[in-house]
């Protein structure tokens, strides 16, 4: 013979659990959460505009000076590898001391690489310019892999997949990169260009500060 078995459970109706727990747009900008998503974003946009203009645009700019294929290849393999090493100091930096000061430094140091260059005669010293641009790399992508991270600590957990799909307006600066790149080296050759990467990631330093919630640093016994 079954026996009846008392319970306390409480049983919802389905349709009114989903649409409690199904996060809007709107939640982006609720509850405090406006300055850091727009602030964020910007971020996004900005650093995408500088990653991508050195993607597609470094060795355009470096054969422009004059430099030989095989000099601006090694700028873009510069760039590239110095983003791992950028990738993995970063993280270690924000596991001890949080995110915020890491990535506002790293955003400086962008900037000043980038404005180091541009005062670099560059057919003259080939080999610091392939330095320069490995560092420059560095800290672009320090940043820019360090920002997703970022992203997924600002927001609560129940609009923290909304907030980083919403990130897909960062994209904007990618593709808005493959007209910028081409229109600022045609108009001022790579002096312009260098400062167009310096003033983006001074952008993001200004976003990235103004950011309240960061990531805390890890608290080692």
């Amino acid at each position: 013979m079954s026996r009846l078995i008392q319970s306390d459970a409480v049983f919802a109706d389905q349709k009114e659990q989903n649409a409690v727990q199904r996060p809007s747009f709107r939640s982006l900008f609720a509850d405090g959460q406006g300055r850091d998503t727009i602030a964020i974003w910007i971020a996004f946009f900005m650093n995408l505009i500088a990653v991508y203009s050195a993607f597609s645009w470094l060795p355009t700019m470096l054969a422009g000076e004059g430099l030989s294929p095989s000099v601006a290849g090694s700028g873009l393999t510069a760039y590239n590898l110095g983003g791992v090493f950028g990738a993995l100091g970063c993280a270690v930096a924000i596991g001890r001391f949080g995110s915020r000061w890491p990535l506002l430094v790293c955003c400086l140091m962008a900037s000043a690489s980038a404005l180091f260059l541009r005062g670099l005669d560059v057919s003259a010293h080939t080999t610091l310019l392939v330095f320069g641009i490995g560092l420059h790399g560095l800290f672009v992508n320090a940043v820019q892999s360090k920002m997703y991270a970022l992203c997924a600590y600002v927001y609560p957990t129940e609009i923290r997949a909304t907030g980083t799909a919403a990130l897909a307006f960062g994209r904007l600066g990618a593709i808005l990169s493959a007209f910028a790149g081409a229109f600022v080296i045609t108009q001022g050759g790579a002096s312009a260009y260098l400062g167009m990467l310096g003033g983006a990631m001074s952008m993001v330093f200004i976003c990235l500060m103004i950011v309240r919630r960061h990531i805390p640093p890890i608290n080692r016994a």
